[in-house]
């Protein structure tokens, strides 16, 4: 079934109006048609709705009923991600999301390829993760549509963190001792997993996070893709804080 994100103040009378490229996908790649049902997801709620009236520029739907499901995950975790190169990022948000990750951080390292050095081309890069986000919160049934915030560096994401109440997840390909399983002996409610790019951090950044109280952690004896590492990551923690049944 469709579903369509939006705020609480945009029922009104018990309707719903669908627009822009959400209601051109219900009726150019759906084929919608009066009657056909779709969900509804709100701040606060999720209902079922029915299409009253195909529009040239909207989908007018009637509220039937609030469905009582909540698909989150008591636990929020934020993905820091080392920017990969290509369209790696895309695919790491995609099944994230579909996994549960709440928040994500685009993050700019020492050993980062890619460069951003407009501000156009830097906004582009967020519009695009943040409908990828997006797509794969309808597909995989979400409450909300996580988070892309703006591309930050390492220094000030070890900065921001100074202040979080919140287990920092540094898994370190040069880290042979500490498992992740121990880290989360006792599961919490925040967590920030942070991820390398292809390259991996840099030995400086590792300190940087050691200054936190982060903790430095392998994922096992073979080394994992940027790409793969936070899917692994996010996956374990979410299974041992119970958030996988």
């Amino acid at each position: 079934m469709f579903r369509y994100f939006c705020s609480d103040d945009n029922i009104i009378n018990n309707n719903i109006n669908v627009t822009g490229g959400d209601a051109r996908h219900l009726k150019t790649i759906l084929r919608a048609q009066t009657g056909d049902l779709i969900s509804v997801v709100t701040d606060s709620s999720e209902y079922r709705a029915q299409i009253e009236e195909i529009n040239k520029d909207d989908i007018v739907c009637r509220i039937i009923e609030e469905i009582e499901k909540n698909n989150e995950a008591f636990i929020n975790i934020t993905l820091c991600q080392g920017i990969p190169k290509q369209t790696k990022m895309e695919t790491i948000i995609q099944q994230n999301v579909e996994l549960g990750v709440k928040n994500f951080i685009p993050l700019i390292t020492e050993r980062t390829v890619v460069k951003l050095n407009e501000k156009d081309r830097e906004q582009k890069k967020l519009d695009r993760w943040q409908k990828i986000a997006k797509e794969s919160a309808k597909q995989s049934k979400r409450n909300i549509i996580p988070n892309v915030e703006g591309i930050t560096t390492v220094k000030e994401l070890v900065e921001r963190l100074k202040n979080e109440d919140a287990e920092i997840i540094v898994p370190y390909e040069l880290e042979d001792m500490r498992l992740l399983k121990d880290v989360l002996a006792e599961p919490k409610q925040n967590y920030y997993i942070i991820i390398g790019p292809e390259g991996g951090f840099d030995i400086k950044e590792i300190e940087m996070f050691k200054e936190i109280d982060s903790h430095i952690v392998t994922l096992g004896k073979r080394i994992l893709r940027t790409e793969t590492a936070g899917v692994v990551a996010a996956t374990v923690v979410m299974y041992a804080c119970d958030e996988m049944k």
